[in-house]
């Protein structure tokens, strides 16, 4: 979202509380899993009976509801708790419980509640990976896959962050990375002092954050899996920032699945952004409509997979369309609130032909 006072901002950076019922797994990252021993549920096959190998995916930015934000102080983060019953049933009725979800502006009352309530999405199949840094606004891994090692991914200026993880799959190896890049909030152009050594002085900060998820990739991603880039990038797929990533291999699946590029005009192909004056961020108002796409799954396949993404029409029937995902409203609404989100997210379908 683009709608930080900066001063706002530091100020709720410094109230953030810490929040995490999860399981210490190494290096400062957070892993909580359904099962009593500690390791995430993992169904035998992320296949569907009959189809080709595949992985299923959704990327959304959750909206913290902070009241620096048009959410009022007393509407509980934009009534936080029914978006989330809203997003847990929109992961189970419209993607299918996809094998990976990455999720955007995790605030305070998310950090509690998700954890709180993970083992009722799709019967507690999916861990929870997550790296607490105190922040309002960060990012988080559900997946159902088996983990191989994740964690929390530095990106410059605050709140901006990344988390990657490296899961076993029917595809083989796969690298997955979510991540919130700069708004105009907080995105100043590039010194020494605010960005880091591998941005060139003078780029806008969310183009520095592309080129740290590039250059982190490339560094730690293993080159025979596949690769992922999801997330709220805060720019269209022209800006530079977005180049930054298609440049270095990475493709849009929205497109390469066949979907028409957003029409700000009727909202069609758009995940950002609804707005309102209603102390609910305009989510109580069912007419609202989208007018940019920012909001990305981009990929990056090895030489020995030709990627293939299903279509906007679930060509393959498992469930999992390549499409908008939370782009409609609630039906029935919850408590009055029809949006899981101010975003819509991407739902993603992807094989190796």
């Amino acid at each position: 979202m683009k709608r930080v006072g900066l001063k706002a901002l530091l100020v709720a950076l410094a109230l953030a509380v810490l929040a995490a019922a999860c399981t210490d797994s190494g290096d400062g990252a957070e892993e909580s899993a359904p099962d009593e021993d500690g390791s995430p549920a993992v169904p035998e096959s992320t296949a569907s009976p009959g189809s080709t190998a595949d992985l299923r995916l959704v990327t959304l930015n959750l909206l913290h509801g902070l009241p620096y934000v048009a959410c009022a102080p007393d509407s509980d983060s934009c009534q936080a708790a029914d978006r989330l019953d809203g997003l847990f049933a929109l992961i189970e009725d419209e993607a299918s419980c996809p094998d990976v979800i990455g999720l955007q502006e995790i605030g305070p009352e998310q950090k509690e509640m998700i954890p709180d309530q993970l083992a009722d999405l799709c019967e507690g199949v999916y861990a929870m990976l997550f790296e607490d840094e105190g922040s309002v606004d960060e990012t988080m891994v559900l997946t159902s896959l088996p983990v191989v090692e994740h964690r929390s991914v530095d990106l410059s200026g605050p709140p901006w962050t990344a988390h990657w993880a490296r899961l076993e799959s029917d595809l083989g190896p796969v690298d997955f990375l979510t991540t919130h890049f700069a708004s105009d909030s907080y995105n100043p152009d590039c010194t020494p002092e605010v960005c880091s050594p591998v941005c060139p002085t003078g780029v806008e900060m969310g183009t520095c954050n592309a080129i740290e998820v590039v250059h982190f990739l490339d560094e730690n991603a293993d080159p025979d899996g596949v690769t992922i880039v999801t997330g709220d990038l805060n720019q269209s797929l022209d800006h530079p920032r977005i180049r930054t990533i298609t440049d270095a291999g990475y493709r849009d699946v929205w497109l390469e699945a066949g979907n028409p590029e957003c029409d700000p005009a009727t909202g069609v192909g758009c995940t950002c952004c609804i707005e309102g004056n209603d102390g609910l961020e305009g989510l109580a108002t069912p007419e609202k409509t989208f007018s940019s796409r920012i909001d990305f799954v981009l990929v990056r396949a090895p030489d020995a997979c030709e990627l293939a993404v299903d279509s906007p029409d679930d060509g393959d029937g498992d469930g999992t369309a390549t499409a908008v995902f939370a782009g409609d409203p609630l039906d029935p609404p919850i408590n009055g609130v029809y949006w899981a989100s101010d975003h819509a997210g991407v739902q993603a379908d992807l094989s190796c032909a």
